[in-house]
């Protein structure tokens, strides 16, 4: 769904973007990729949260011992998050300066899908220097060597292991070697609403409660009848402290056999999946909300188990709810808590090991720690640093880092998917699908299979039959195939019963249903790598760059004209990604568009008129004008951001790249005059960005009422009805440019594996889940436009179908520019960047980004 769930590119621009803070996935200065608002079933990779046991005096600074370094060194440094962790890690780079004068720190944030964009970079041999380290990249690049060992600069730089929070440093450790430095972590506390349990007559949770008490008093709140009692979803990081408190763990200590099909791991299944079948347990989407931690700022669950990421969300989008933390309850075999972690290491190719190596450890050091904690941004990764926490909240969480019991939830190469199996497990059981045994005992098996390298999840997913219409194929007779998308548990239901309509139409063919949440494209590339990949999976300009010149796709037109199906029945502009050689591999699901989103109030304080659907680009320079003199709002918000820039540069004629995605176009009058309208708005203050005006993304800033125009797209419905309903915002096309009306279109399609066995089946499937008879379907429930032209009438909330219409432009296109799209958009991102802060003129930074991109294209 390319409207309302919007992940890494828009995906940011949901809460998720305050939720991750610290951590990797999300930004809000990129386009989104069909998806939801927080996608909250998994906790956030690692943001802030403290640890340790040990508790030395704090050390809020301390000397740092320089190593020699290179003569002359440049290194680049990339990591992802949002701007306000760009900062962070900038404000980091000026400390490092001062230590290293002669070392060139060149940051390079890579904001979305950075594990991809890094292992191909890292396969071309461009990959930065110094680069953010999670489990997965660990995994692809320790055991290879293409991780640099720290051990030999750490000693000289007086830094040694024991500096850290031991269990921190189990991801980055191999053979006994550090391959990376941590530079964030989160645990997991008890979140509560005391009004909950002022509703139900009961004492609020001491730090001394244990699984009972939980379950007493979900079962009590959910009697009031004003809240559920405790919200969970099916979710491996929230079931992995019972796990680990009843003595359980995923997998041995040597990662070599999984755990599942235990007594003490099925105990703490059964105590959770009992409290859901009981009614005590709902998750966020049983009660109306995008993740628990909404949950709560909404009011509608008593109790929910998250981290330190609740309190910068609650401060931004709910400040006028009480809620407080506690330390989770204690199991069955004691007190226990799951570690989230990312590193910071360096690429073993790099031309300046010793150079990076003093960058890595001193962005990991107690002296550059301190400082960030001072930031509220993220916690030290050094035990006597603990105390520098002073939110009580904040607090009670970082004690789960402390716990007898409490340990990192990984498991080796295939941590992922071994993690994945769990959360699968438990979503069968609360679907009553199987028991805790069958579940269970099923994802003992898979574990097996990824813990030794291989494997391919399994498990139907049942739902309801719905009636569909379609031109049915002959397909091959005991047809089973798997399909794969990403998104959250909103998105997963949208797609369950779209295969039940399909099952209808086909009911020979079965169809085992496989989400993959989160990092889909890295894992679907392993598993095609491996040739265990699903017969049908969700493709984007990535997977289409991976998978279609290779041979890995398989192609869909002589299947479609078997189903009466032709490319002419979708909107043109949205086939461009998944079309060679003339050929058809893939076939849209979802699109969507910008629209100028704006406050009523903003205008009425400025004695301005409202926008119209005539507005020019002057209309909205002085509008923005007018709007920031009254002192209250910005006038217009708007990152150095190529996706929010994309319709700007079309509505002057311009474009990223020549058509046949050979020769860049980026240092032509079409586009600097482009550029410079936008950079100009900014130096006059007319423009600002979400950071300039204290907002995660500017969607945000409109619901704080910090702003008063933005482009944004059709998640701005969901989100603005879900976080802030009470504010009055419309939504109208974009305004017209010098050379016509222009938009921007993000789309994701769904392909066939061209190694599938059942191929006529997988493309039955493919077809009639983006067929005008699912599409339809789809839209009624408000989670996506249809990529159909002829049925966008079925849109009905105003502010949607103003948006909407930017797919209709004459100059409106996809910003895809071949197989290295990424490099292309990125580098127009960092010109506009680089305006923006006065380090270059528009003439200057374009020129740089026209080699930049030419490079890209050239596949340098």
């Amino acid at each position: 769904m390319m409207k309302r769930n919007v992940r890494p590119l828009f995906a940011v621009l949901l809460i998720v973007a305050m939720i991750l803070t610290a951590c990797g996935g999300a930004t809000p200065t990129t386009a989104p990729q069909p998806t939801k608002a927080p996608e909250a079933t998994k906790a956030p990779e690692a943001t802030k949260a403290p640890e340790a046991t040990m508790a030395p005096p704090a050390t809020a600074g301390g000397d740092v011992k320089t190593i020699a370094v290179e003569d002359g060194a440049k290194i680049v440094f990339s990591g992802w998050g949002d701007e306000t962790e760009q900062k962070v890690y900038r404000d980091s780079i000026e400390r490092f300066k001062k230590y290293y004068p002669n070392v060139t720190v060149d940051f390079q944030p890579i904001p979305a899908d950075f594990q991809t964009k890094v292992k191909a970079m890292m396969a071309g041999g461009t990959a930065p220097d110094v680069i953010y380290v999670d489990d997965q990249l660990m995994t692809a690049f320790g055991a290879s060597g293409q991780l640099l060992a720290l051990d030999d600069y750490m000693a000289q730089a007086g830094t040694t292991r024991a500096d850290f929070i031991a269990p921190l440093l189990t991801i980055f450790t191999l053979n006994g070697k550090t391959y990376a430095l941590p530079k964030d972590w989160g645990t997991l506390g008890l979140v509560y609403l005391p009004e909950a349990f002022q509703a139900a007559g009961i004492a609020e949770p001491t730090a001394d409660w244990t699984w009972d008490d939980l379950k007493k008093a979900a079962e009590a709140i959910q009697k009031t009848g004003k809240f559920s009692g405790f919200c969970m979803g099916p979710d491996w990081a929230r079931f992995a402290p019972f796990a680990f408190g009843n003595g359980g763990a995923f997998a041995n200590a040597d990662n070599t056999a999984p755990l599942l099909d235990t007594p003490e791991v099925k105990a703490a299944a059964k105590f959770v999946t009992d409290m859901k079948a009981s009614g005590a347990l709902a998750t966020a989407a049983d009660v109306g909300a995008g993740w628990c931690g909404e949950a709560i700022g909404k009011k509608l669950a008593g109790m929910t188990y998250e981290g330190g990421w609740m309190v910068n969300f609650m401060r931004q989008t709910y400040a006028d709810v009480t809620w407080k933390a506690l330390p989770l309850p204690t199991g069955p075999k004691g007190k226990a808590d799951v570690i989230f972690t990312n590193g910071i290491g360096v690429n073993a190719a790099t031309k300046f090991p010793k150079a990076a190596a003093a960058l890595a450890i001193f962005l990991t050091s107690r002296v550059n720690q301190a400082e960030i904690v001072k930031t509220g941004f993220a916690y030290s990764t050094h035990p006597d640093q603990l105390d520098l926490v002073v939110d009580a909240n904040d607090k009670a969480i970082a004690q789960g880092g402390t716990f007898a019991l409490t340990r990192v939830a990984y498991w080796g190469t295939n941590t992922g998917k071994v993690n994945d199996a769990v959360s699968k497990a438990l979503e069968r059981v609360y679907l009553g699908d199987q028991t805790v045994d069958e579940s269970f005992a099923q994802a003992q098996k898979e574990a097996a299979e990824f813990l030794t390298g291989g494997g391919a999840a399994s498990g139907a997913i049942n739902e309801p039959p719905a009636a569909a219409a379609l031109k049915k194929l002959e397909v091959e007779s005991g047809a089973k195939i798997v399909f794969s998308g990403w998104g959250d548990e909103t998105e997963q239901k949208i797609y369950r019963d779209s295969i039940e309509r399909f099952k209808t139409a086909y009911p020979e063919i079965t169809v085992d249903f496989q989400p993959i949440p989160a990092d889909f494209q890295t894992k679907v590339k392993a598993m095609m790598a491996g040739g265990t990949a699903p017969d049908v999976i969700y493709v984007d300009d990535q997977l289409m760059t991976a998978f279609g010149a290779s041979g890995q796709l398989l192609a869909l037109d002589d299947y479609m004209a078997q189903a009466g199906t032709t490319r002419a029945d979708f909107i043109a502009p949205l086939l461009t990604i998944f079309t060679l050689n003339g050929k058809t591999y893939a076939l849209p699901k979802d699109w969507g568009t910008l629209g100028l989103i704006y406050l009523p109030e903003a205008f009425q304080a400025a004695g301005i008129a409202e926008p119209t659907a005539d507005w020019t680009w002057d209309d909205l320079k002085k509008a923005a004008e007018g709007i920031q003199k009254t002192g209250k709002f910005s006038g217009f918000c708007m990152g150095p951001d190529w996706a929010r820039f994309a319709p700007f540069a079309f509505g002057n004629g311009g474009a990223y790249a020549s058509d046949d995605f050979k020769t860049a176009t980026v240092d032509t009058p079409a586009m600097k005059e482009a550029a410079k309208f936008v950079t100009d708005m900014k130096a006059s203050g007319a423009l600002a960005t979400a950071a300039d005006v204290g907002a995660g993304w500017c969607g945000e800033a409109i619901g704080k009422k910090l702003a008063g125009m933005t482009y944004e797209g059709g998640w701005m419905i969901n989100f603005m009805r879900q976080t802030y309903a009470d504010v009055t915002w419309k939504a109208l096309p974009l305004p017209t440019g010098p050379k016509g009306k222009a938009d921007v279109i993000f789309t994701n399609g769904i392909g066939v594996n061209a190694a599938t066995k059942f191929p006529k089946a997988a493309a039955a499937l493919a077809i009639f889940l983006t067929s005008r008879a699912n599409q339809a379907e789809i839209v009624k429930t408000g989670f996506a436009y249809s990529t159909h032209p002829d049925q966008l009438g079925l849109v009905v909330d105003a502010n949607d179908k103003a948006i909407a219409q930017g797919g209709t432009f004459p100059l409106t296109r996809v910003a895809y520019w071949g197989t290295n799209t990424g490099k292309v958009n990125d580098a127009i991102s960092k010109a506009l960047e680089r305006v923006y802060l006065g380090d270059q003129t528009v003439d200057e930074a374009f020129a740089q980004a026209q080699k930049e991109v030419q490079d890209a294209l050239d596949g340098k």
